[in-house]
């Protein structure tokens, strides 16, 4: 550049106002600015932020600095000479940071060049790191072209840098003398805030994408199920929170290791992983060092023109899915003893022995009468446990065909493939931790019988088709309406079974034994009929007293389908008529003349002693196990032998009669 010509033309402009031609668009623009607010010949004063305020400049432009000092120093080291000073500005013009040896920063700073000054072209008029920040656009300033005299000596280049947005972070600019200024200058500048936006630029990516991983890893750990991922070299890469609590094991300790090291799966997992064949919902055993882990698996692969990069497993124990899926379709007892009505004597000592039995661990056998409220109380029974928490199950022995009672009780395994969701978990499998209630257990086949006993004696079940026992823990609760002594003898029922299920026997008394309760089951019949018709219900004159003296053979439940049609009969008035009740109901005496006309009635005292006979015959003339089974006291027993003539000697010798097996 001709310094002559230049300062010719600044003083051309400075003097007469007059632009000529050698000076560049850009230059000319910036004197035409300048020329109303800032005198050219007087020496300019900075303005300095004080000590405090450059520190928060710097602070707020930390990242730009910390990207920025690295490029400056390679800048500073690669120049020919060491005359150059390389410059940092923030978004606003001030001097952030400067890289130059000792001399140079001597140099600058007796011209007023510093760190913290204002070096803006409305403050130091015409130069290159203001145009820049003014123009948006790499510039160079050589001499003369400074607009304030001050600076003539000076030459200097400078860049702004951008953010992804396309605002102006700053300026990167180096400063010199004209007779150390290069030709390479700018385009040094350009090459150096282009490596800032790029390293600012990655740097924001790198801490996105962190971020995002972050949000990732948090997301993943909040999931309810474990999650696993290893490479094609089998090392473990994550693993969320749930997992590491399944398996005993920190993340820490896991990530890194060879998964072969701690975790084993069966051999068609082994024949998925090598084929890259995904798995949904598979039933299987994971080993977990020790342990083993019966869970729902799915797999699934991640893979590139490079092969195998990932593979994602994803677990949850089989216990925990069961208790989810218990909580969806309501596999729980709603029914307590509260919805057992009864003031009567006999159901006073029901509730009481209920109370106590609940609360121990062995089977429980529930006798009585159709109708006689046997599931409930089942259920009750279940919420006075200690296992109210788990589920309880119903297995409903009579509505199960016999060829199918087997594989319905105990389940069987997924196909001869093993990787299809096809397989069945057993009833006690569904029970684990609660309650297994069998209605009507006398309809069970021997074979069912013998697996019952089975998970009675043992504590564990192997489905059909199956190699592997489960260990389950469950109680169970079974009830008849049936005289199950008789099937006993008979060798339809087991009888090590029987003894085994009948630890505890809760006898349930008929609604004829206890017609003071009628009058509160009958009110709370019609309270629930009220809820379910949206009106209220009443009983006419003499209806109440009718239905305790109707001997009632299908006791609750046919007292509730009495009930259930009269209230749909009733007027606006919601009373029920002795007109609404069926008409064996209401006319009791021609009733009980059908009955006698059909049945030939035994005495009751030829019933009594047949049935305390065939109770020693049972029980090989052991008193206490008879009144057991009875259902009455050993005193009383005692008192209607002697009554009877009823001799146990005769009996305590008999061998047992033959069980089937």
């Amino acid at each position: 550049m001709d310094l002559d010509k230049l300062l010719h033309a600044w003083t051309e402009f400075t003097s007469h106002e007059h632009i000529v031609p050698e000076v560049s668009p850009i230059v000319a623009s910036s004197w035409e600015r300048c020329r109303a607010r800032i005198n050219p010949f007087q020496t300019i004063k900075f303005n300095k932020l004080n000590p405090d305020h450059f520190l928060a400049a710097q602070v707020a432009s930390f990242d730009l600095i910390s990207i920025a000092r690295p490029i400056m120093e390679d800048i500073s080291i690669n120049l020919k000479s060491n005359q150059e000073a390389v410059v940092l500005l923030n978004g606003t013009g001030y001097i952030l940071d400067m890289q130059a040896d000792s001399k140079v920063l001597e140099l600058l700073a007796g011209m007023g060049i510093a760190t913290g000054e204002l070096f803006t072209e409305g403050h130091v008029g015409t130069n290159a790191l203001g145009l820049a920040l003014t123009e948006r656009m790499p510039v160079e300033v050589y001499g003369p072209e400074h607009y304030c005299f001050q600076f003539h000596d000076l030459a200097d280049a400078a860049a702004p840098v951008f953010d992804v947005s396309g605002r102006v972070l700053g300026v990167l600019g180096l400063l010199t003398t004209t007779d150390r200024y290069q030709p390479y200058s700018l385009s040094l500048v350009i090459a150096g805030a282009k490596a800032i936006e790029a390293q600012r630029q990655a740097d924001s990516l790198l801490a996105e994408n962190n971020s995002q991983l972050a949000q990732l890893i948090a997301i993943l750990d909040t999931i309810s199920e474990g999650i696993v991922v290893w490479n094609g070299e089998r090392v473990l890469i994550h693993i969320n929170n749930y997992a590491t609590r399944v398996m005993e094991r920190s993340a820490q300790g896991l990530v890194g290791q060879k998964t072969d090291d701690f975790l084993s799966y069966p051999p068609f997992i082994q024949a998925a992983i090598d084929a890259h064949e995904p798995l949904t919902d598979v039933e299987t055993n994971l080993i977990i060092g020790q342990k083993t882990v019966n869970c729902i698996l799915s797999l699934r692969f991640v893979v590139n023109k490079n092969g195998l990069q990932w593979i994602i497993a994803t677990f949850r124990p089989i216990t925990e899915v069961r208790q989810l899926i218990h909580r969806q379709v309501g596999a729980h007892a709603r029914l307590t003893l509260d919805d057992i009505p009864g003031d009567s004597p006999q159901m006073k000592r029901v509730q009481t022995f209920v109370k106590s039995a609940a609360l121990a661990k062995a089977s429980i056998l529930i006798r009585g009468e159709v109708g006689t409220g046997k599931n409930v109380l089942a259920g009750a029974i279940h919420n006075e446990s200690l296992r109210r928490e788990g589920p309880f199950i119903i297995f409903a022995c009579s509505s199960v065909p016999n060829e199918l009672a087997v594989s319905e009780l105990i389940g069987y395994e997924e196909g001869p493939a093993s990787k299809r969701p096809g397989g069945r978990p057993s009833k006690f499998e569904l029970a684990q931790g609660g309650t297994l209630f069998f209605q009507d257990v006398d309809a069970l086949p021997l074979e069912a019988q013998a697996i019952l006993l089975n998970v009675l004696e043992l504590g564990m079940v192997q489905r059909m088709g199956g190699d592997r026992p489960i260990e389950v823990d469950l109680r169970v609760v079974v009830s008849t309406a049936a005289k199950i002594e008789k099937l006993v003898v008979e060798g339809r029922f087991r009888r090590d079974l029987f003894y085994r299920l009948s630890a505890f026997t809760i006898t349930l008394p008929s609604l004829r034994e206890r017609p003071k309760d009628i009058p509160m089951i009958v009110e709370r019949i019609c309270s629930r009929l009220s809820r379910q018709l949206n009106h209220p219900l009443s009983l006419g004159p003499g209806v109440l007293e009718v239905m305790k003296k109707y001997p009632w053979p299908g006791n609750i439940r046919e007292l509730e389908a009495v009930l259930g049609p009269a209230a749909s009969m009733v007027g606006p008035d919601g009373v029920i008529e002795l007109a609404h009740l069926p008409v064996p109901v209401r006319n009791l005496s021609w009733s009980m003349a059908g009955d006698l006309e059909e049945h030939k009635i035994q005495p009751w005292i030829d019933v009594e002693r047949q049935t305390i006979v065939q109770a020693a015959e049972l029980c090989r003339g052991n008193l206490s196990r008879m009144a057991q089974v009875l259902g009455i006291g050993r005193t009383t027993l005692w008192r209607k032998i002697k009554k009877y003539g009823v001799y146990m000697e005769d009996y305590r010798n008999t061998p047992y009669p033959d069980q089937g097996t």
